[in-house]
């Protein structure tokens, strides 16, 4: 099982989500509102402007089979693909060793 997660900007939710649930992926997905920003360095009074200029981000989180990881990651760089590389998010996959439910 892997983890995926994406940053992508909020005006593609829609399109992701519509994209997985025609492939079969319905449910499990947890979505958290986010600041990006890329700068590494940068006083807290600057990282809220930058932010405040920073397009909104949504970030997805699904867990998948393994077989199911290169085809979820293609829908989302095709459906978020950005206008800009400064409008760019980032997707990470992570290996899942076990599952709890609570």
């Amino acid at each position: 099982m892997k983890k995926i997660e994406a940053v992508i900007l909020r005006e593609h939710l829609e399109a992701v989500r519509g994209k997985l649930e025609r492939h079969g992926l319905r449910g499990g997905i947890t979505l958290v509102e986010v600041r990006y920003s890329e700068k590494s360095k940068s006083s807290l009074p600057m990282e809220r402007r930058v932010f405040e200029k920073s397009p909104q981000r949504i970030k997805l989180e699904l867990i998948v089979e393994d077989a199911k990881v290169e085809n979820v990651v293609n829908i989302i760089l095709r459906q978020a693909q950005p206008q800009s590389q400064e409008e760019g998010g980032q997707i990470v996959v992570l290996e899942v060793n076990e599952i709890l439910r609570i």
